[in-house]
C-alpha cells in the first residue's frame, strides 16, 4: 500500500503509517508479496544469480559423492582386501572435497557480490526517493528515523540478502541430492530418516513469528534512538540542550531506549535457541536409528555395511540443511518487517511531480502570475487546517522587484515557496511567463531560480565548497566576483584559511549576517533570472545591508526579484508592495500610495517605523531600518 503526501487533507502521516505496518506484521504469518518484491531486486543481476546457482548446485552434487565412495571403500575395498582400490578411493574423496570447497567459495563470492549490489541499490533508491519528496514531508518526519531506514534497516537485511538466499538455494540442492542418492541405496532407510522431519517443521512457525515481531520493535526503537542522536548531537540541538540544562533528561531518555533495545535483542537472540537445540539433537538421534535398524539388516545379510556407512554420511547432508532451512525460515520471517519498512519509503508517492516539458526562458527575467491560488498544509488529522492562502491573485511583471509584507502568519513564506514548487496549490495556478509551473520539470524550473532562505544552510565543509554547491564549474574569478558583490570577500580573506576555511556544522562558526551574505553570494554565483529572498537581510547590520542593497541594484538589474521585506530600504526600492494578512492579499501598491490609503500597510509603518525613526536621532542604539514585521 502506497503512502500519499500532499493534496488537500495531506494523506496519511508517516509515523501513523509506520505504526499500522507494525500492527499488520504482527497479524500475518508470511507475506509472499513482500518477499516476491524483495526477490525481484535480483532480476537486474540474473546472470550472476544463474552462475551462483550453478556453483551451488555443483557443491551439492559434490557433497554426496564422498558417501558413495565410502560405500565402495568398505564393500569393494576393505571387505575384499583391495588395498589399491581403498587408497585410490580415499584420494578421490580428498579431490572431491577440494573441488567442493572451491565451488563453495566461488558460489559464496558470487552471492556476496550480488547481495552487496542489491543493498547498495536499496540505499540509493531510498535516498533518491526521499529527495523526491516535497518539503512538507520533511517537516512532518524525524530526520533520525529517515536516516535509520536508509542505513540501519538496510544493514539489518544485509545478512538476509547476502547469505540467507544463497544458503536456502544450497540447502535445497543438498537435500535433493542427498534424498536422490539415499532412495537409490535403500528406500526403507530413507523413509526411516524422513520420519523425523515433522519435528523440524512444527516449532518453526511460532518461533519465526515471535522473532519477526521483536525485529519490528527493535528497528522502531533503533530509529527512535537514531533520531534522538541526530537531534541532540548536532550543533543546534546541543546548544538547546545546554541552554536549558537538559543533559540529564536527554541521557535518561536515551538510557530508557537503550535498555529497551538491549532487552529486546536479548529476547530475540534466545527465542530460537531452544528450537535450534532441539534440531541439533537429531544429528545424534537419526544415526542412532539407522545403526539400530540398519545393523539388524546387515546382520541378517539383507543390506551391506557400506550402505549403512554411506547413509550415516548422507544424513549429515540431509539433517544439516534441514536444520539450516528451519533457521532460514525464521530469518526470512524476521526480514519481512524490515522489508516493509523499506518499501513504506519506496511506496511514497511524491506530491510534486515533474511536468513533461523543459523550461526554457524567453526573457532574462520571467513574469510570475498567481491565478486564484488556494493553499493549505496537509495534516494527519481528519480535520483540515485553515487556508494559508485564500483566493490569491497577483501579477509580477518581468524585471520587477516585488516586496511581500504583512504580520506574522500572513502567508508570505507560503506564497514564496509556491514559485519554485516546494508546494503546489490546492486550487488555482501559478504561472511563469504565462505557463503553468506544473508543465515543466523541476530541475529545469529550479535551475532558473535562486532562493536565499531566512536561515541559510551551510554544509560542514569549506567556504569554497559551499559556494560551488550552486555552480560546481565556477571559476575562482566568478566566486570572488560574487562574494565581493555580497560584501563577504574581505571577511572570508580574514579567516585563517581563507576560502579553504571549514565553516562548521550548519555554518556555526559564522555569524548570522555572515551566513546570509555567503548564501547571497551563492545565489549570485548562479546568476538566476528569478531571485527569491526570504527575509534575506534580516540579520545584517546597517552598513552590510546598505552595501548589499547597492550590489543588488547593479547585479540584479533586469531580473525579477520577490522578497519578503522586513527593512524599509527594500520596501522603498520595490516596484510594488504586496500586503498580505491571514492568507489574503489585502492591498497592492507603492510605498507612497499605500501610505496614502491608510490601510494595514500604513498601520504597520506607523507602528514599526515612525517610533524607531523618532528615537534614532537621539540614540545610535536604534536602527531606523527596523524590521517591518515578524515571520
Amino acid at each position: 500500500m502506497a503512502l500519499h503526501w500532499g493534496g488537500e487533507g495531506g494523506g496519511m502521516g508517516f509515523g501513523r503509517r509506520t505504526w499500522e505496518l507494525r500492527q499488520a506484521a504482527k497479524q500475518e504469518t508470511f507475506d509472499w508479496p513482500v518477499l516476491r518484491r524483495a526477490l525481484a531486486s535480483y532480476l537486474e543481476y540474473r546472470w550472476r544469480v544463474v552462475t551462483a546457482a550453478l556453483l551451488l548446485l555443483s557443491t551439492a552434487i559434490l557433497s554426496v559423492l564422498p558417501a558413495l565412495l565410502e560405500k565402495r571403500i568398505i564393500n569393494d575395498g576393505i571387505e575384499r582386501g583391495n588395498v589399491r582400490l581403498v587408497v585410490g578411493l580415499a584420494a578421490a574423496i580428498v579431490m572431491v572435497a577440494l573441488l567442493s570447497g572451491v565451488a563453495s567459495v566461488l558460489g559464496t563470492w558470487f552471492t556476496q557480490i550480488i547481495g552487496q549490489h542489491v543493498m547498495a541499490d536499496y540505499r540509493q533508491r531510498i535516498y533518491h526517493h526521499l529527495l523526491a519528496q516535497p518539503l512538507q514531508f520533511f517537516t512532518q518526519s524525524k530526520t533520525g528515523d529517515l536516516v535509520s531506514r536508509t542505513t540501519n534497516d538496510v544493514a539489518a537485511i544485509q545478512t538476509v540478502v547476502t547469505s540467507t538466499l544463497s544458503n536456502f538455494v544450497q540447502n535445497i540442492f543438498s537435500i535433493i541430492a542427498a534424498l536422490s542418492v539415499m532412495f537409490t541405496q535403500s528406500w526403507q532407510l530413507t523413509l526411516l530418516s524422513l520420519l523425523v522431519l515433522p519435528a523440524f517443521i512444527v516449532p518453526v512457525q511460532r518461533t519465526g513469528q515471535r522473532r519477526r515481531d521483536l525485529q519490528a520493535e527493535i528497528q522502531t526503537t533503533l530509529g527512535r534512538m537514531t533520531a534522538q542522536l541526530a537531534e541532540t548531537l548536532g550543533v543546534s540541538g546541543a546548544l538547546l540542550v545546554k541552554a536549558f540544562h537538559k543533559e540529564s533528561d536527554e541521557e535518561a531518555r536515551f538510557q530508557r531506549d537503550n535498555e529497551t533495545l538491549r532487552d529486546l535483542q536479548i529476547r530475540q537472540s534466545l527465542i530460537g535457541r531452544w528450537l535450534f537445540m532441539w534440531l541439533s539433537n537429531f544429528s545424534i538421534m537419526g544415526p542412532a536409528l539407522l545403526w539400530g535398524y540398519g545393523g539388524w539388516l546387515v546382520i541378517h545379510h539383507r543390506l551391506s555395511l557400506g550402505v549403512i556407512v554411506a547413509f550415516v554420511t548422507l544424513l549429515v547432508q540431509l539433517y544439516s540443511p534441514m536444520s539450516q532451512l528451519a533457521q532460514l525460515h525464521v530469518n526470512v520471517l524476521t526480514s519481512v518487517a524490515l522489508f516493509r519498512r523499506i518499501f513504506a519509503i519506496l511506496d511514497l508517492t511524491p506530491a510534486i511531480q515533474d511536468g513533461p516539458h523543459i523550461f526554457t526562458p524567453t526573457t532574462p527575467a520571467p513574469s510570475i502570475t498567481l491565478d486564484h491560488v488556494w493553499f493549505r498544509y496537509p495534516t494527519d488529522s481528519e480535520r483540515p487546517l485553515s487556508w494559508a492562502l485564500e483566493d490569491v491573485s497577483l501579477d509580477i511583471a518581468s524585471g520587477q522587484l516585488v516586496a511581500l509584507v504583512g504580520p506574522s502568519g500572513a502567508g508570505k513564506t507560503t506564497l514564496l515557496h509556491l514559485i519554485p514548487r516546494f508546494h503546489d496549490p490546492v486550487r488555482g495556478r501559478v504561472l511563469i511567463d504565462g505557463r503553468d509551473l506544473r508543465e515543466f520539470t523541476l530541475t529545469s524550473l529550479r535551475t532558473y531560480m535562486g532562493l536565499v532562505p531566512q536561515d541559510p544552510f551551510l554544509f560542514h565543509d569549506t567556504v569554497m565548497a559551499n559556494l560551488r554547491y550552486a555552480q560546481p564549474d565556477a571559476t575562482e574569478e566568478d566566486i570572488v566576483r560574487a562574494t565581493k558583490a555580497a560584501q563577504i570577500h574581505e571577511t572570508i580573506m580574514a579567516m585563517p584559511q581563507g576560502y579553504d576555511t571549514i565553516v562548521g556544522e550548519r555554518g556555526h562558526r559564522l555569524s548570522g549576517g555572515e551566513k546570509q551574505r555567503l548564501a547571497i553570494a551563492r545565489v549570485l554565483l548562479r546568476n538566476p533570472g528569478l531571485v527569491l529572498l526570504d527575509e534575506a537581510t534580516s540579520s545584517l547590520d546597517t552598513l552590510s545591508e546598505r552595501r548589499i542593497q547597492q550590489a543588488f541594484q547593479h547585479l540584479l538589474d533586469g531580473r525579477t526579484v520577490i522578497v519578503i521585506a522586513h527593512r524599509l530600504s527594500t520596501i522603498l526600492a520595490a516596484d510594488q508592495i504586496v500586503v498580505l494578512n491571514q492568507g489574503h492579499v489585502v492591498d497592492i501598491g507603492t510605498h507612497a500610495t499605500l501610505l496614502a490609503k491608510g490601510g494595514l500597510y500604513a498601520h504597520l509603518y506607523r507602528e514599526q517605523f515612525q517610533p524607531s525613526s523618532l528615537t534614532a536621532e537621539s540614540s545610535p542604539r536604534h536602527d531606523h531600518r527596523a524590521p517591518m514585521s515578524g515571520r
